[in-house]
């Protein structure tokens, strides 16, 4: 899915390399490693990288075009408060890849289903 909405992104005419960026929370580390070689080889050979940083990390940061990859925990408040903090890092597109936390599944978590029904009319929900 991740390397799906990249391509998608590299197609866009206008957009470089550095108008994009990848904000993460709470994502296992290799995760982070995966993400990180997988944009690292799209970059070979530019002059342009594509930022990749934690949504703790990228307040005042904003792209033109963003992926959010998103864990989901337990707690209601942690969860929408870092997913709209890595949410209002984009300026015109983003995009959103949401898992629960290892060993768990988006049922686990109501407060997030509840969002992502009220998100159908306005957005995009592909579920994997």
């Amino acid at each position: 899915v991740f390397n799906n909405e990249l391509d998608i992104l590299f197609a866009t005419d206008g957009l470089n390399y550095s108008d994009i960026g990848i904000v993460h929370t709470f994502v296992a580390s290799s995760v982070v490693s995966l993400v990180k070689n997988s944009v690292n080889r799209r970059c070979v050979n530019t002059d342009s990288n594509i930022a990749v940083c934690n949504s703790a990390s990228s307040y005042s940061a904003q792209w033109p075009a963003v992926i959010v990859l998103h864990t989901v925990w337990d707690s209601e408040e942690r969860d929408l408060t870092q997913l709209y903090l890595a949410l209002s890092r984009a300026r015109v597109y983003c995009s959103v890849v949401i898992f629960p936390y290892e060993g768990r599944t988006l049922d686990d978590s109501p407060h997030m289903l509840r969002l992502l029904r009220n998100l159908s009319s306005f957005a995009r929900i592909i579920w994997h």
